[in-house]
């Protein structure tokens, strides 16, 4: 573990180190040798940091960097698996002073370097894809497996297809962060409401602000599955994936009403994640719904029923998966302009 103005003496892979300029606040790097396959309780700190630090945390794609040729072809998902050993690794964990069970740790996106360890982005489908949102695959389409390399330049990245190049526009994201479970060590893959976790929303994104529920001193939180772009829904069950570095300040929330599902706000909207791992769609609905009403109604002088019916008349939601196996995590949010100013500002928003 290096506490930020330490003297490291960590080796290079698994130790996080401060950098900055002259006269500045240090930046701590967490570099991506650092990373494991769970949100685990007993993971050894990379780092420890005080509220309102700010860090760079290094990361793989979801398969270790190791697909990188469009010759890469997987027959069978098991292929895939003998190839990268597991999905998705995160970075981490680190460790923020003061968290406490209860509490909420505010992870503020400040930025993602999309590229930084190698300059693409993958995307693929198994020849034993479930296909679109789990159901037969066109048995007439004999274009599986298939494997693309998509190279990044800048703000775009290129598909390559039949048709000829596609120039698409980056969505930098985070598709995988969230705190040690309660109870062991929840997969990266899979996600969980009092954690947090493989939620793949593209709106956690530069100028988002995640809250994720604490369950171990420290939060112990970790980060990883940055995509160049997703599309609402990710129904292939893969993005384009890549690597990057993600500048993030973390912060607490001390106690208030009792965490039960991550919460993710931007400069204009307030929202809540469902993420019950295996839960149909709608009762990830009801989760998110059902939170943002309490946080109405508790922050923003309106009765339930008021909150319900305003969610009603204005709320946005976005599917961020629908993939077979469990994955069907949403995103419900509300306009900041259409709800009453707060008494007073306890959640560390942006």
């Amino acid at each position: 573990m290096t506490t930020v103005g330490a003297a490291s003496g960590i080796g290079a892979d698994r130790g996080a180190g401060a950098v900055g300029g002259v006269g500045g606040p240090a930046v701590v790097r967490v570099p991506r040798g650092a990373h494991g396959f769970a949100f685990d309780r007993a993971a050894t700190p990379v780092v420890r940091v005080p509220p309102g630090s700010s860090l760079v945390v290094e990361t793989y794609d979801c398969f270790s960097n190791k697909v990188s040729s469009s010759e890469q072809v997987f027959g069978h998902e098991s292929e895939l698996l003998d190839l990268i050993g597991q999905y998705n690794p995160v970075t981490g964990p680190i460790y923020v002073e003061s968290a406490e069970p209860g509490d909420r740790l505010v992870v503020h996106i400040d930025h993602i370097d999309l590229g930084t360890f190698a300059p693409y982005a993958t995307t693929l489908v198994t020849g034993d894809s479930k296909g679109v949102c789990g159901g037969h695959w066109n048995p007439l389409d004999d274009g599986l497996p298939d494997t693309r390399i998509c190279a990044l330049d800048g703000d775009t990245v290129t598909f390559p297809a039949g048709a000829g190049d596609l120039r698409l526009p980056v969505r930098p994201m985070i598709g995988s962060i969230g705190t040690a479970s309660a109870t062991g060590g929840a997969s990266s893959l899979e996600f969980g409401p009092l954690h947090g976790g493989n939620v793949d929303c593209p709106s956690i994104t530069t100028g988002a602000t995640v809250l994720l529920p604490v369950n171990v001193p420290g939060a112990l939180l970790f980060l990883g599955d940055v995509h160049a772009a997703m599309g609402d829904a990710e129904v292939t069950g893969t993005a384009l994936e890549t690597n990057g570095d993600v500048h993030i300040t973390v912060d607490v929330v001390k106690g208030g009403d009792e965490p039960v599902t991550p919460r993710l706000d931007t400069a204009t909207t307030l929202g809540s994640i469902g993420c019950e791992f295996g839960a149909p769609l709608e009762r990830n609905l009801r989760h998110a719904f059902t939170d943002l009403i309490e946080r109405l109604h508790r922050g923003h002088r309106l009765t339930r029923v008021e909150a319900y019916e305003l969610l009603g008349a204005t709320a946005r939601v976005q599917v961020n998966q629908c993939v077979a196996g469990g994955w069907t995590a949403v995103h419900v949010n509300i306009a900041r302009s259409v709800v009453p100013d707060p008494e007073k500002t306890d959640e560390g928003a942006g």
